[in-house]
């Protein structure tokens, strides 16, 4: 394994529930309860207002505190540690198990909040270009010839991946043909406006299939953003399409399954939050074990008519995920039954399951970031590769025609990744909880690959939002939260 330069540096972060302060220990993962006076000293070392080793040598009590629980111990060695060229290739190679296949850039809609808005901050362009059979075909292909295992997911995305509906229907049945030995499953996720009862017929007729649908609430909600060129509401089409999805396609037995994605749009407000459940769950009728996806808007340079004063209420202890105290104040009462668990399930997963240890921890991987093309392979409509389909467009992994290349993919999203982000990560408290991934992080300017500016921040504070909200459940009812930790993987 690889690591570069050394540092030397404290790093941790002071965070507080209603009730408690705490202090996170980034070399060891650690979480300590801190009483104010202690708080206060630990904010000057981090600040490095106040000498550690002046002020355990004069303080007996804050000494034997820092002795105890072996906190502030020199992190010297800290670097990212990737793996070498060679077994980067060993741990990639036939791994791969889905591919995502973009049938089209193509929309029906044009929605507000979409990454296709010329507002949003990552923003892609629509046009007419679709994928070909041939494209599709080696696609699979290139990636079956070296999969070693024996369950494979295929799932197609867009623009609308129904506006090339035969080419799914095409891709689906060969792969079904080609590769009868392989445990298969398929999914997409559409706007339901251009579904027909042909399509609903023949998905009716395949099994494992996942249609994600996107709904995101009553006709006002809904209409606000979700709407064609024309600037048309499409929430009749949309919710009787569902309806009638529910009723001809869905078969748990059978393994087709529906799923609900909403986005919350600004004001967030608990009001809304209940209204729109209200409506999925009374009015929809939708069942419990249909699963409701929220989450929010990411809203780019987007302009929201509401009020700041809005979105943040003043009871709340949370900065920047009103949203996600809800749910966990849902939680308290629901367990893992509350309808909003999955805006929060993943995150009090990750501090859940941090690394943490009484000696110091002096790697981690590179953020969020997975290994590109290990587990996901994202196909654009020319046939180039890609990490995941959030990506915008950025280096290719590769291509259809000339295969994965590993070489490439290496030099930009591990080694030249990893030497740029050290000296930027090297001295951040969250380096070790990080999830900024290539999505936002990698760009196409080659004179600026790496893209830095307003990121840090943010994800700084989405990382103690986390932890407030991890700590607040854990002084109610630890057993419940580490019951609810148990079962997240499985959601």
């Amino acid at each position: 394994m690889q690591t570069s330069k050394k540092q030397r540096t404290h790093n941790g972060m002071i965070f507080n529930t209603h009730h408690n302060n705490y202090y996170y220990d980034t070399a060891t993962g650690k979480v300590v309860f801190c009483n104010d006076a202690e708080v206060e000293i630990i904010s000057g070392i981090l600040s490095e207002k106040i000498d550690l080793e002046e002020e355990c040598s004069q303080n007996k009590n804050f000494g034997d505190f820092i002795a105890r629980e072996k906190l502030f111990d020199k992190n010297e060695n800290w670097d990212f540690i990737i793996p070498t060229r060679k077994e980067f290739k060993e741990l990639v190679k036939g791994k791969c198990e889905q591919i995502v296949l973009e049938l089209t850039e193509d929309c029906n809609l044009r929605c507000g909040y979409c990454i296709y808005n010329a507002h949003h901050q990552a923003h892609r362009s629509f046009s007419n270009k679709s994928m070909s059979f041939d494209i599709a075909k080696r696609s699979v292909d290139c990636v079956m010839q070296d999969y070693q295992g024996d369950e494979f997911a295929l799932t197609f995305y867009g623009g609308e991946p129904l506006v090339n509906f035969e080419l799914m229907k095409r891709i689906i049945e060969y792969f079904k043909e080609r590769y009868p030995m392989v445990k298969k499953s398929f999914g997409f996720t559409t706007n339901l406006t251009l579904l027909d009862d042909e399509m609903i017929d023949y998905f009716s007729k395949t099994e494992e299939l996942e249609i994600v649908c996107s709904l995101d609430g009553p006709r006002r909600l809904h209409d606000k953003f979700r709407r064609d060129l024309n600037g048309k509401g499409s929430y009749e089409i949309a919710t009787s399409n569902f309806i009638k999805l529910m009723e001809n396609f869905y078969n748990k037995k059978a393994g087709r399954t529906l799923m609900v994605n909403c986005v919350i749009t600004p004001p967030y407000t608990k009001d809304k939050l209940d209204e729109i459940s209200r409506y999925f769950r009374t009015e929809l009728k939708i069942p419990q074990e249909i699963n409701i996806n929220y989450s929010y808007v990411d809203v780019g340079d987007m302009v929201f008519d509401y009020d700041r004063k809005e979105v943040i209420d003043k009871n709340l202890n949370l900065e920047i995920s009103p949203l996600e105290e809800w749910a966990a104040k849902d939680f308290e009462i629901n367990g893992t039954d509350s309808e909003y668990f999955g805006l929060i399930d993943k995150e009090l997963a990750r501090v859940a399951g941090r690394m943490k240890s009484d000696n110091i921890v002096n790697g981690s991987f590179l953020h969020g970031n997975c290994l590109p093309g290990q587990r996901r392979l994202y196909v654009t409509t020319d046939g180039r590769f890609r990490p995941c389909e959030k990506v915008g467009n950025i280096p290719s992994l590769g291509d259809c025609f000339t295969g994965y290349d590993y070489d490439k993919s290496y030099e930009i999203y591990l080694k030249t990744y990893a030497q740029k982000y050290h000296e930027i990560c090297k001295n951040c408290w969250a380096r070790t909880m990080c999830a900024v991934c290539y999505e936002s992080s990698v760009t196409t300017d080659s004179s600026n690959l790496y893209e830095t500016e307003g990121m840090c921040d943010t994800s700084r504070q989405i990382i103690k939002d986390m932890f407030v909200n991890y700590f607040t459940l854990y002084e109610k009812n630890p057993e419940a939260l580490k019951q609810a930790m148990s079962e997240v993987e499985f959601r």
